[in-house]
């Protein structure tokens, strides 16, 4: 079994530390004697020392109290120092440890406990996640809460269960045990010290290369401790939220020893996140953005987001010239929102029958903006037109109107109806006294009033005989005193 043993600057300090620990443990003697297993990890350059308890089925890996140590890397988990070894339980990895490497530890099989100082993972560089490949029965873990938030840790206890994925508070969850009280160099176990200083009495051997005085100090100090007995200790801890879980961070509770004061602090829960409630600054237009302003309603964090320009949308559709036989007409698409021009087609005229009378006008609703929309489908846009120009909303449709039927698609006039509203003569859209005066005239003998073919005759033929005489008259008297109206869905023959 290898021996090591301290250089010469060391040693006066190593026999002042026996006269001490000797007044301390003045009770050792060869029935208390422990016997360590003990071996050197080198790459011929960095060295490490572990120590094996095979009382406590324990390793300890250390440096040699003056240099940090560092373990060299092993190609494999086959080839590693300790693989296959199931005497040790416990792998306890000291302050002075500057670097484990690749599979130093893989394969131990029985290996259910890691206790790690938090300097060791001061960056993440400093333990290869290969350390434990293959040690899958740890489930205990022992370190401060600097230590366990490393991200660097948590890659050496997947590799050692062989899992992908999971976080701490997972780990937890499925009765893997962390313990976050932390160790360090004074904290090895009371009857641990107590043997390495009985060992060195009787051998003369520093068994622990760290710094064994602090060792013995720390454990005369716990041993003082009212948490402390039977090598270990005894907390018994009260929980308390000190901060909630907020839209941003974690929540954290705080456990406190209730006999002598100890604590540690857990996160729990995660972010809840932003609850915005939102209030239109400026609403958007078919061209501008708009602003909307999000306050969340738990934590009032601020945020100033676009509203996206909602875009045109074509809507009604205006005829601006209107189409002949010899000549296309021009219709214009606007915005349903802001009246702006969306797009302009030119329509044509493809096998209409000019000569198509439109009856059934009711005298009572017959205003531009009465009557189109009612002849109206999905698909086609109707225009009204009188003597040549697009009639406004407000005008009344009456004989000798024109409706022109387009289909703005496929850029076409699908057809063209005049208008005949029986009774009106004039063309005004209005049945009245007008319209009487007219008639009577060309009944007395003023036939050039109406010409055949002319759609004022056809208007004022009531009683659809194809002869305008006093019973058309007698017709329109009724019409205009309300005592009986006229028919206006006759069809013109």
């Amino acid at each position: 079994m290898a021996t090591f043993r301290k250089t010469t600057a060391v040693l006066t300090a190593v026999v002042l530390l026996c006269a001490s620990v000797f007044t301390l443990f003045a009770y050792a003697s060869t029935a208390n004697l422990r016997y360590f297993e003990r071996g050197i990890l080198t790459d011929g350059t960095n060295t490490a020392y572990y120590i094996i308890d095979k009382d406590n089925k324990t390793l300890y890996l250390t440096g040699d109290g003056v240099t940090n140590a560092s373990t060299p890397d092993y190609p494999n988990a086959e080839s590693g120092p300790f693989a296959g070894r199931t005497d040790v339980t416990c792998i306890t990895i000291e302050e002075d440890v500057a670097r484990v490497g690749d599979y130093v530890f893989a394969n131990m099989k029985s290996v259910d406990t890691l206790e790690v100082q938090s300097n060791l993972l001061s960056s993440e560089s400093n333990m290869s996640s290969k350390a434990m490949s293959g040690c899958t029965a740890l489930r205990h873990i022992r370190g401060n809460n600097s230590f366990l938030s490393t991200d660097i840790l948590l890659q050496v206890v997947r590799g050692a269960l062989d899992i992908a994925s999971g976080n701490w508070v997972q780990l937890a969850l499925k009765g893997f045990n962390i313990i976050r009280d932390g160790i360090s160099e004074d904290s090895l176990p009371n009857e641990v010290v107590h043997a390495m200083v009985n060992d060195y009495i009787m051998t003369g051997e520093e068994i622990f290369l760290g710094d064994l005085d602090t060792a013995v100090a720390a454990c005369q100090a716990r041993e003082q401790e009212i948490c402390y007995w039977e090598n270990a200790y005894h907390h018994e801890y009260v929980w308390h939220v000190s901060s909630p879980e907020t839209c941003t961070s974690d929540g954290e509770k705080m456990y406190v020893c209730s006999q002598c004061g100890s604590f540690y602090v857990e996160r729990f829960g995660s972010p809840l996140g932003h609850d915005y409630e939102t209030e239109v600054l400026y609403e958007n237009s078919c061209t501008k953005e708009g602003i909307l302003k999000c306050v969340c309603s738990r934590c009032s964090d601020i945020q100033f987001t676009a509203i996206p320009a909602k875009g045109h949308t074509d809507g009604n559709y205006k005829m601006t010239v209107v189409p002949t036989r010899a000549s296309n007409g021009t219709v214009e698409c606007h915005c349903a929102d802001c009246d702006t021009v969306t797009k302009t087609v030119n329509v044509s005229y493809t096998n209409v029958t000019y000569i198509r009378y439109k009856v059934g006008v009711n005298p009572s609703a017959n205003t531009v903006s009465e009557l189109i929309p009612a002849l109206t489908s999905e698909d086609y846009a109707l225009f009204a037109v009188k003597d040549g120009a697009v009639m406004d909303d407000g005008e009344k449709v009456g004989t000798g109107s024109i409706i022109y039927y387009t289909h703005p698609a496929s850029s076409k006039v699908i057809a063209v109806d005049t208008v005949v509203l029986y009774g009106d003569v004039d063309g005004d859209g209005i049945i009245g006294a007008d319209d009487y005066a007219k008639i009577n005239s060309y009944v007395m003998g003023d036939a050039g009033l109406f010409p055949d073919g002319n759609v004022f005759k056809r208007a004022a033929d009531l009683n659809h005989d194809g002869v305008i005489d006093a019973f058309d008259l007698a017709l329109l008297d009724l019409q205009l005193s309300s005592s009986k109206l006229l028919d206006q869905t006759v069809p013109q023959y």
